[in-house]
């Protein structure tokens, strides 16, 4: 009964495979298993195409492949942590169904589509399943429940480190004139006649309503077009030496939380929030001691969310094929050795 446990075992760790008319063709290869579910060849092509993409928007040639051999060989690594986050998730009874429903109809209506149906025949034109997009939210969404649940309170910080850690890299954190802004973009793009005008009667709205003192990244939320919108519009900093004259000559104007004028662009209708005006030199303290309470929770995050996997990892079964690394890969914890109490012989 055990052999046949054991093949049977080892059939689900083989590839997948069809057999039709005396053709071999291989459907999907099992690249590691995490307790009962597979990860596939497929997932990792598809991270290994997704990396290369974003890296390739920074660098380029020779220092491309090179960032890219040093992160693709944590890729497997990062699938295998995700599904035992997944796997966690379910244990401990937690559900994003409702988020994951708006995060797509948030989508929808990011890409002026009236319908779910028009959203799925749009995702199936860039070649994915609505099913799959689906399932890749949720589980970001799940992973990062139980990383704020289970790692997020080991991580303590007080006033007192970030301030040695400022004084010791206060020069570091010397910059130019610099601005924090906020957008809403309404979109004007395929938009003709009447539609082209209630777009315009939409601009109206949102102003009226920053009039009255409804917060800006709300609506944000609310209203905005661009990808943006699900930060709140938040754009991030920028140096003002670096922004296109037009834009540098609205934002100069602006006074902190100030609103800019509707700005017609290419795009659409754009309304832009100074949130910041930071001046040249050296912060201080008290300026930047939020965005360095940020860095430094995140420098003790990693490690602790490293220790968390790996206890997961020796608590769950991970098999990896022969010739695919796993870099978080951890050994067993030791059992403990019990020893038995020698029996004394007895007398004759």
């Amino acid at each position: 009964m055990r052999r046949w446990g054991l093949l049977f075992l080892a059939f689900l760790l083989l590839p997948w495979v069809w057999l039709r008319a005396g053709e071999r063709r291989v459907v999907e290869e099992i690249v590691a298993r995490v307790n009962n579910e597979m990860i596939t060849l497929s997932q990792l092509e598809r991270n290994r195409a997704q990396l290369r993409e974003e890296l390739s928007q920074q660098y380029s040639g020779e220092e491309l492949e090179q960032k890219y051999r040093e992160e693709e060989k944590n890729l497997l690594r990062d699938l295998i942590d995700q599904e035992l986050l997944v796997q966690r998730a379910t244990d401990m009874g937690i559900s994003v169904e409702a988020e994951v429903i708006r995060r797509l109809d948030k989508m929808r209506q990011d890409a002026g589509l009236s319908s779910m149906e028009e959203l799925e025949r749009a995702v199936a034109a860039q070649g994915m399943l609505i099913e799959d997009l689906r399932q890749q939210i949720r589980e970001q969404l799940l992973t990062r429940q139980v990383m704020q649940r289970e790692v997020a309170g080991r991580v303590m910080l007080d006033s007192d480190e970030v301030r040695q850690y400022y004084l010791e890299h206060r020069q570091e954190l010397a910059r130019p004139e610099s601005v924090h802004l906020r957008e809403i973009l309404v979109s004007t793009v395929g938009y003709y006649g009447e539609e082209l005008e209630a777009r315009a009667d939409r601009v109206r709205e949102i102003l009226r309503k920053i009039r009255q003192g409804e917060p800006f990244d709300e609506l944000a939320r609310e209203y905005s077009d661009a990808p943006t919108g699900e930060d709140g519009g938040d754009l991030g900093i920028f140096e003002m030496d670096k922004l296109a004259p037009q834009i540098r000559e609205i934002v100069g104007k602006l006074r902190k939380g100030g609103v800019s004028d509707p700005l017609r662009t290419p795009d659409g209708y754009l309304i832009l929030q100074l949130v910041d005006h930071l001046s040249a030199g050296i912060p201080s303290f008290e300026e930047v001691e939020p965005q360095l309470m940020q860095y430094l929770y995140f420098e003790e995050m990693t490690p602790a969310l490293r220790d968390y996997l790996s206890q997961l990892r020796r608590e769950a079964y991970v098999y990896v094929k022969p010739g695919y690394v796993d870099a978080g890969a951890v050994e067993p914890e030791p059992k403990p050795v019990v020893r038995g109490r020698r029996r004394r012989r007895r007398r004759p």
